[in-house]
């Protein structure tokens, strides 16, 4: 076994129907944090995406194991 630094990133999908004040403007308010406290987070999927793996030099015995020889 030898030991390498795995980093992606994570773009996941949500949808939701939400009721808004009748006057609602998507451009002033901060949607971001409004649909953090949503308790439905409408959670779609996720696309990992950028991989990049880095090989180290010698094995780490603390590394998680994610294919068996």
């Amino acid at each position: 076994m030898r030991s390498v630094v795995v980093e992606w990133t994570e773009v996941s999908s949500h949808s939701v129907v939400v009721n808004v004040p009748a006057d609602f403007d998507p451009e002033v308010v901060d949607l971001g944090d409004a649909l953090g406290g949503l308790e439905d987070d409408g959670f779609l999927g996720v696309v990992r995406e950028g991989i990049v793996v880095r090989f180290l030099d010698a094995p780490d015995p603390a590394a998680e194991v994610l294919l068996e020889d």
